[in-house]
């Protein structure tokens, strides 16, 4: 099996979409000798964040010397992105050879896995191949029923925010989203949990780390929580963004939480704080509140639920680096699934352009008419204006249109000016067309 012939396999094996259930994966490893049992993994589940803590958990880990492997999915930029060893991602020629070994045990089996468990299988044995000391997953959606969730005794589970997102698969209200990501907690395993405000929903107000502390306590996982840390004032974040910092605090203290197991585990390695400073320090992680051209000025950022679009309006009012009279020109492509209204209601007021594009999947993106068209009735919803304080008033955009690709919808900013600011966001997936938008 080629390259090709391993990614045209992945695609294709399996029942389509997602099918929510270990039974398969667990057997499909344990045809493979069960390689889960040989790894020490450190597992993040949440909705927000996941990816960010997982960037500096893995800058930090490498930085103490470890053999660093890390599993996160979907792909934002390139393809083999997703299993990365020692901050690099994995070859072609290894890809080939581990969908293969999954391929043959798979070949008997009744229930073929779906792409993201023959994938994650895939991962996992190329992991235990390479003999990698320490392996960072992230859940690809919820916890007790993600095919990630497969360890016995992880180093740790670290839960970053929770907020509402696959709602027909997790449940219908943060807290019960909540209590399934927490499916992943171990008995005896520190469960770190993130900084999350309460949410209010149909003016009922939910708790979703208290959920969390209380599936701890049922479990009997060792609850840590996150929000108490202190992070030293010599850190110097390397991601912007206000979300950014609730991130690397989540990360700082996770890693602080394990820090005696990894020196026990490895003695020859220099497992230090100053050590993890210096690691988080030169973390890099695109497509979260960055700022891919400064004239003109663009921000792309991934943000596709209502938190993320609140941490991506807060960043914005937040950023003092932005022109004070600066005009939000919005561009935003998102799936169907996603609550966009929501979404539109958080990040429309105040700008002065919305521009809607189709995603890359027009399967499951969402039209850019009907994505503009929402935008439209949220406008008149809110009479052009809505009050902000006694004496202020918020405008919405006054042009409201849709563009066929993401090169089309930054055509004005060719002609911008030091006031005009575009953002880019509504879907990861929008995060690889800048390579080919010819900026």
């Amino acid at each position: 099996m080629n390259y090709e012939e391993a990614v045209n396999y992945i695609n294709n094996t399996g029942a389509k979409g997602i099918v929510p259930g270990t039974d398969v994966i667990k057997h499909l490893l344990d045809l493979l000798g069960s390689p889960q049992k040989d790894l020490k993994v450190i597992h993040v589940a949440g909705t927000n964040g996941k990816g960010s803590v997982c960037a500096y958990l893995e800058a930090a880990l490498l930085e103490c010397g470890l053999k660093t492997g890390r599993y996160s999915s979907p792909s934002v930029f390139e393809y083999l992105e997703r299993i990365r060893l020692n901050g690099k991602n994995i070859t072609e020629d290894e890809y080939a050879e581990a969908v293969s070994a999954v391929r043959e045990a798979a070949g008997g089996m009744s229930h073929k896995p779906t792409s993201f468990e023959a994938e994650t299988a895939a991962a996992f044995l190329y992991f235990k191949l390479k003999k990698a000391d320490v392996i960072i997953v992230e859940c690809g959606m919820g916890g007790l029923e993600d095919a990630t969730n497969v360890f016995d005794k992880p180093l740790a589970c670290v839960f970053t925010p929770v907020s509402m997102d696959h709602m027909h698969f997790l449940g219908n209200d943060p807290e019960a989203i909540a209590r399934n990501k927490a499916g992943i907690m171990r008995r005896g395993c520190p469960a770190i949990i993130s900084y999350m405000p309460e949410i209010v929903l149909s003016g009922k107000r939910y708790d979703p780390a208290g959920a969390l502390f209380d599936c701890a306590q049922k479990s009997d996982a060792i609850p840590v929580d996150a929000s108490e840390y202190k992070v030293p004032e010599k850190v110097v974040n390397p991601l912007p963004g206000r979300f950014q910092e609730i991130n690397l605090q989540t990360a700082l203290c996770s890693l602080e939480t394990i820090k005696e197991k990894l020196g026990k585990l490895f003695p020859g390695k220099k497992i230090t704080d100053d050590i993890f400073i210096k690691g988080v320090s030169r973390t890099r992680h695109p497509g979260r509140y960055e700022k891919v051209s400064v004239s003109p000025l663009i921000i792309r950022d991934g943000a596709h639920n209502p938190a993320a679009a609140e941490a991506l309006r807060e960043s914005l009012e937040r950023d003092e680096t932005l022109p004070r009279a600066g005009k939000i020109h919005l561009i935003m492509g998102v799936f169907n699934d996603k609550d966009y209204q929501d979404i539109l209601r958080i990040m429309l007021p105040g700008a002065s352009t919305f521009t809607a594009i189709d995603l890359p999947d027009k399967v499951r993106g969402l039209p850019s008419d009907e994505l503009a068209d929402a935008a439209r009735m949220i406008c008149k919803e809110e009479s052009i204006m809505a009050k902000k304080g006694p004496d202020k008033a918020v405008p919405f955009p006054s042009v409201i249109k849709t563009a066929g690709s993401l090169k089309e919808a930054l055509i004005p900013a060719q002609k911008a000016g030091p006031e005009d600011i575009f953002v880019v966001f509504g879907s990861l997936s929008l995060m690889q067309l800048f390579g080919r938008a010819d900026l």
